[in-house]
């Protein structure tokens, strides 16, 4: 047993430790209430901003109605793999939906957004190959790198120079080079610069891959993600992204053309070797897809509730990073604080999510919020009481 408690366990268990003790442990408490503007937390009604519920659909009244009718016909699950008996009519329907959005001949569903990205790496390059990522992409792009067996090149964040420079060096190293970004980062809410990196993928015959986790449903004129937001329909060879924030769902999706899906869904381990996505799943997310092309509002609703917010929070002088999206870090910088922050402001009424080490370096520790499209005016103005008062005694502004 002594093997298996490194001094890496010990030192995080101790930091764990510390912190429950001095009673600013604010992970994994209880809910129970559904995922909306206020969510109540280990008994106490909160303004929620911890979810990824963006546009507040999982407790939409049309998305839980078909959401009840599948339970009704389906059950719970299917019961096998997608390649056995876990392809029913709902999930065809879906496939041939995202496919439709994201103009591509074919797609994949996967039980969720993490093996999605597994599957979409593993199922693009492999050994002798290249995959270049963004120093900050998402945890599940670095272990599909990893699982696929190509060689792993990092990138400065957002720096096409440093892009472009990295491209020329490794280009004559590699049968196949796979560009790889998030649409908009999950911790820091900034967009990723497709034109360019387009431009400097076709100089040197690179692929691109993008992660829509965070921006199906957020960004461009339809909602659509980081293709529609620069009118770029050609924009990436293969597009990977989650239900769990666009429709506050579980599950994730491929798509890619035909030829390309027809070998993922026979090559990447995730879809071969997992229970297909339940088809209450299914019909829950394609009532989202309806919603978001029947009902636009709600993504006004939050562009202009993301607007307010960040605009709100800079104006009491608090660090916001470059997000213009309803990923908001809230910038500590100290991982005490962060803790003990986001402590006093749970106990205020506010429900949000602290994230230091090793989510992120020590010295970029933040709270990460996330407005939703349900949120009102009130939540967010009672938010600002609290985060004011609560920066202002721990010296943060």
């Amino acid at each position: 047993m002594s093997a298996l408690i490194s001094d890496e366990i010990k030192q995080r268990a101790a930091f764990v430790s510390e912190v429950k003790k001095r009673d600013m442990y604010t992970y994994c408490l209880e809910i129970t209430s559904s995922c909306a503007n206020e969510m109540t937390v280990a008994g106490k009604r909160c303004v929620n901003f911890i979810s990824n519920n963006y546009l507040g659909f999982s407790t939409h009244p049309k998305v839980k109605e078909a959401a009840a009718e599948a339970i009704k016909k389906y059950g719970l699950g299917i019961g096998g793999s997608p390649l056995m008996c876990g392809t029913t009519d709902l999930h065809n329907r879906l496939k041939e939906r995202i496919a439709s959005v994201y103009c591509q001949g074919g797609a994949a569903l996967f039980a969720s957004g993490y093996q999605a990205l597994l599957g979409s790496v593993q199922a693009t390059v492999g050994k002798g190959d290249a995959a270049l990522l963004d120093q900050l992409v998402h945890r599940s792009i670095v272990d599909g790198v990893t699982l696929s067996g190509c060689d792993k090149r990092m990138w400065m964040h957002n720096d096409m120079e440093d892009l472009e420079s990295l491209l020329e060096r490794a280009g004559k190293k590699y049968r196949r080079m796979l560009i790889i970004v998030d649409s908009v980062y999950s911790m820091d809410g900034d967009i990723a610069n497709l034109p360019e990196m387009k431009r400097l993928a076709g100089k040197c015959g690179a692929l691109i891959l993008i992660d829509e986790a965070h921006s199906l449903g957020v960004i461009g004129k339809k909602g659509h993600g980081l293709l529609d937001h620069y009118d770029m329909p050609g924009g990436a060879d293969v597009i990977s992204g989650t239900f769990s924030k666009f429709a506050g769902a579980v599950g994730g999706f491929v798509a890619g053309p035909e030829e390309f899906i027809s070998y993922l869904n026979h090559a990447a381990s995730p879809y071969m070797f997992s229970a297909s996505l339940p088809p209450v799943l299914c019909a829950g997310v394609l009532a989202s897809f309806d919603l978001l092309e029947s009902e636009p509002e709600w993504v006004e609703r939050l562009r202009g509730n993301v607007k307010y917010f960040i605009s709100g929070l800079k104006e009491m002088g608090f660090d916001t990073g470059p997000s213009k999206t309803p990923v908001v870090p809230l910038m500590i910088r100290d991982q005490e604080k962060t803790m003990l922050f986001n402590r006093m402001i749970l106990d205020r009424g506010i429900y949000a999510s602290p994230v230091v080490y090793p989510a992120v370096a020590p010295s970029e520790s933040r709270i990460r919020l996330g407005v939703i499209a349900t949120h009102t005016r009130d939540d967010l103005d009672r938010s600002f009481e609290v985060f004011k008062e609560v920066g202002k005694k721990l010296e943060i502004i």
